[in-house]
Formats: C-alpha cells, sequence, structure tokens
C-alpha cells in the first residue's frame, strides 16, 4: 500500500512545535516551492529530491491575466502574429510588443463592458438581437486597438485623429478628431470593417460614450478642386482638432452634417453632455492649449496645429484613438454619400460612395458630373463640361 502511494504521490511532512505528521499528495496538484527553514526542509526530504526541494501544495487557481502573458509567452512568433492577424492588429515588432498589443487588446472588452452606459445599451440592442441567430463577425469580438502611445503621453490629453474619402471621384472628404477615454471592443481601424451596419452600431457606441469629445470637418468638393486632395486632408484635421479643442466652434448654430449645407468647408462637434451646448462645456476644458497632443494618421502634419502633433504611418491600425476617429469620418461621410444618392440618384452613390467603380464612371460618361464630383479628379480633369455639367468632349492641351 504504501509503495503504490509513493509511485503515485509525494510524500510531505508538515512539522508543528511538538509533533510531525506526513501527508501523501497527488502528483498532479499544483507545487509550489516551500519558504520553510532549512532544518525543517532537511527532515522533509523527499524520495526522488534533492534535500533541498520540499513542496508545500495549493489547489489550481485560475488563469489571470498575468497567466495569460505566461501563455502568450510560451507561443510561437508566427502562432502570436496570427491572433494579432485575426483580430485585425499590427504584426510589426519584437515578441514582447506582440505580447503586449494582445494583451491591451484583450483587456479592451472587459473595461468596455464593466461599465455601460444607458445610451450605449439601446444603440447596441438592435445587433445583441441579429447576433444571437448568428455568429460575430471578427469586429464585434472582444478587443480593440491598444493605446501604446497614448499611454507614453500620460501628461497629455491625446486626440485621435483620421479622414475617409481621399480616394473617391464625387463628394467630400471628412476628417474627425476624437478624446475617447472608454474603452469600447471592436474599435479597430475602419477599413478592416468591411459591414456597414458594423461601422454605424460603432460609431453609436463611441458617440454615446462617457467623456467623449470629437469633432468632424467636411470639406466640400469645391475645396478639394481648389487647393488639391492633400490640403484639402490636412486642413480638415486641422480644423477637426480646433473643434475639439474649443479653438473652433460650429458656423451659425449648425451642428449637423448634412448634403443640405452648401459651406466650402463646416465642422460638427459632439460628446461632454448633449444637452449643454457642445462648443461651451469644450471651452472651459481648453484654456490650456499646451495640455493637448494630436496622433494623426498618415506622415504629415497640417500646419498650424493649435497643439503639439505627431504623424503615425498606419495609426489607425495601430492607435485606439485613431482608430475611433477613422470610425467617426466613414461614417460621418458614409451618411451624406447616402443623402447625395437621394439628389442625384443617377450614380448610385450609395453603393459604391463616390469611389470609381466601373458602374460610376460609366454614369458619369453618360450623365456628365454634377455638384459634387471633383474636377481635378482624373478621369474628369481630361475633360470639358457646360454648365450643366455635360461632357462637350476633352480638355485641349
Amino acid at each position: 500500500m504504501i509503495r503504490r502511494l509513493l509511485a503515485h504521490s509525494y510524500l510531505i511532512l508538515l512539522p508543528t512545535q511538538t509533533t510531525s505528521s506526513f501527508i501523501f499528495l497527488p502528483r498532479h496538484h499544483l507545487l509550489i516551492r516551500s519558504t520553510m527553514p532549512a532544518a525543517h526542509r532537511r527532515s522533509a526530504r523527499l524520495k526522488g529530491q534533492s534535500p533541498s526541494s520540499s513542496f508545500s501544495a495549493l489547489p489550481q487557481k485560475r488563469s489571470t491575466s498575468s497567466d495569460n502573458n505566461n501563455d502568450y509567452s510560451s507561443m510561437k512568433v508566427v502562432e502570436l502574429k496570427d491572433m494579432l492577424k485575426k483580430r485585425g492588429l499590427p504584426v510589426s515588432g519584437i515578441k514582447s510588443d506582440l505580447i503586449e498589443r494582445l494583451t491591451t487588446s484583450a483587456d479592451c472588452s472587459i473595461a468596455a463592458a464593466a461599465d455601460k452606459p444607458k445610451r450605449v445599451k439601446e444603440a447596441t440592442a438592435k445587433s445583441t438581437t441579429s447576433s444571437s441567430k448568428k455568429k460575430s463577425s471578427s469586429t464585434e469580438e472582444s478587443y480593440c486597438l491598444p493605446r501604446t502611445r497614448e499611454h507614453q503621453l500620460p501628461s497629455f490629453t491625446v486626440i485621435g485623429v483620421d479622414e475617409a474619402g481621399r480616394g473617391p471621384l464625387a463628394g467630400p472628404v471628412v476628417a474627425a478628431a476624437a478624446i475617447v477615454p472608454t474603452n469600447i471592443a471592436g474599435i479597430i481601424d475602419s477599413k478592416k470593417i468591411t459591414k456597414e451596419e458594423e461601422r454605424e452600431r460603432l460609431y453609436e457606441l463611441l458617440i454615446a460614450s462617457p467623456d467623449i469629445r470629437y469633432a468632424v470637418a467636411v470639406v466640400s468638393a469645391k475645396r478639394i478642386d481648389e487647393i488639391n486632395i492633400l490640403q484639402a486632408t490636412l486642413e480638415g484635421m486641422r480644423m477637426a482638432v480646433e473643434g475639439v479643442m474649443g479653438v473652433r466652434t460650429v458656423t451659425n448654430g449648425d451642428n449637423v452634417a448634412s448634403a443640405e449645407r452648401m459651406e466650402v468647408s463646416y465642422i460638427v462637434t459632439g460628446g461632454v453632455d448633449d444637452d449643454d451646448d457642445v462648443a461651451t462645456a469644450k471651452a472651459t476644458t481648453t484654456d490650456n492649449t499646451s495640455s493637448y497632443y494630436a496622433l494623426i494618421d498618415g506622415n504629415k502634419i497640417p500646419k498650424e496645429m493649435p497643439c503639439e502633433s505627431e504623424s503615425m504611418t498606419k495609426g489607425d491600425g495601430r492607435e485606439y484613438s485613431i482608430g475611433a476617429a477613422s470610425i467617426l469620418a466613414k461614417v460621418t461621410r458614409d451618411r451624406l454619400m447616402h443623402q447625395y444618392d437621394k439628389m442625384y440618384p443617377e450614380y448610385n452613390l450609395s453603393q459604391h460612395k463616390g469611389y470609381p467603380t466601373a458602374a460610376h464612371m460609366s454614369a458619369v460618361g453618360k450623365f456628365g458630373a454634377s455638384p459634387i464630383h471633383r474636377r481635378t479628379f482624373a478621369p474628369l480633369k481630361h475633360w470639358e463640361f457646360d454648365k450643366n455639367g455635360k461632357i462637350i468632349g476633352d480638355k485641349k492641351s
């Protein structure tokens, strides 16, 4: 009997002041090195173990975040990169960078689920119903982009900045700037969220999240043709940051992005408390503009920025606040294109959002250019139009 126990168990001495007792512990239990004095360790010599290898036993523990880190550490780099790809996260960097990115993104859903406001619950009610019938897509899973650079700037209020609509032949370019304190699961680069309804869902979650501040700048096709698309994009980014900081306010009290608006460019702001005057509420927090820091997607920084700024190549896929701004910009522009589609139905703008698809190019060839088409973009820049936008021939060189 004793031999059988020793074959499958550890023999452990538990000394007291007056007596000693032995217990048999199954080998599959988690064993942790004891801190008992050397004299007791010598007395507790185990069969097949060194004199200094006495153990005490604890039951198995549930894994914690540090345990998760240990799990990631045991994985190969190619496995870590595969997990990051599935989450729509960057795969660059050394192994420790990949582990940090996975750990940070995993924590995102925990923070988001811990304190979800009533408005957010209402905004997600519809998507929750549909997800019970079908497995959620990758963007609906419990992760989001990390705040790597933001955490390196603890003394600043970080503003994420991104744009949507640089490439289309029609419609405005839209830039967004956002301060988003709350982690929301699913916030990644908007270009990787292929379903429009999913972008809409995340947009509603963002604008309903606690203490968010955001601004969206709409720069028209007319302005794009005046100063070129790069300068129009940078101008929109600067306008959006100024809107978040309260440096720039909405025009004529009109705080809605609409296809009916005829301005060359304008901003829309939101956040804080929607029942208050947003511009006034923001102005009370922007006395010191040096406390802000803008993280801008791309490789260029707009001129005359109202705060410290840095560009971040592919930032919309690397940094949480930029990813959030990308969703705000994309959804705002898509909504505008749906409105323009009702004004110019012959172009089917709701389908392609103004991008140069074959169907769009065919419609331009048949109907000419609308007022929201960018005349400086190829192939439109090679054509002559009459006052109604009809093509009357090629431009003379």
